[in-house]
């Protein structure tokens, strides 16, 4: 129970934030995709916590609080949170991946977090 009142606290202080990247101390990243304007789900915004690690590869992508239908949602995490899992950053863009079967709106609002996310971070590593 500790663990997930843990769990919680970080995702909560992690999503009130307004900057969408955060470097920590070990050189490991967090894009919060909330803030940047993405297409959205069938309900409305489907943000994301994207993770990388000090080689800027992606660890996991973590759904953020949404008002897409939980069923739905949860078949899109299921299946693609983790198809970029150790890809390098730069590749990320260029993966080609299906929508989910019956979940396509979801599956657009994540697949456009992701992406934003991405070129966000991109961009703000070359200034």
């Amino acid at each position: 129970m500790k663990k997930w009142i843990l769990v919680l606290a970080v995702l909560l202080s992690t999503a009130a934030s307004t900057t969408p990247i955060v470097r920590h101390p070990d050189g490991s990243v967090t894009i919060n995709t909330s803030t940047l304007e993405a297409e959205e789900g069938y309900m409305g915004p489907t943000p994301l916590l994207i993770h990388l690690d000090a080689q800027d590869r992606v660890t996991r992508i973590e759904a953020l609080p949404n008002s897409e239908t939980p069923a739905y949602w949860g078949a899109v995490m299921e299946r693609l949170s983790t198809l970029w899992n150790g890809l390098p950053v730069q590749k990320v863009l260029s993966r080609q991946v299906d929508a989910v079967s019956g979940a396509t709106y979801s599956s657009q609002g994540f697949f456009s977090n992701l992406e934003k996310g991405i070129i966000y971070y991109l961009n703000t590593k070359e200034e």
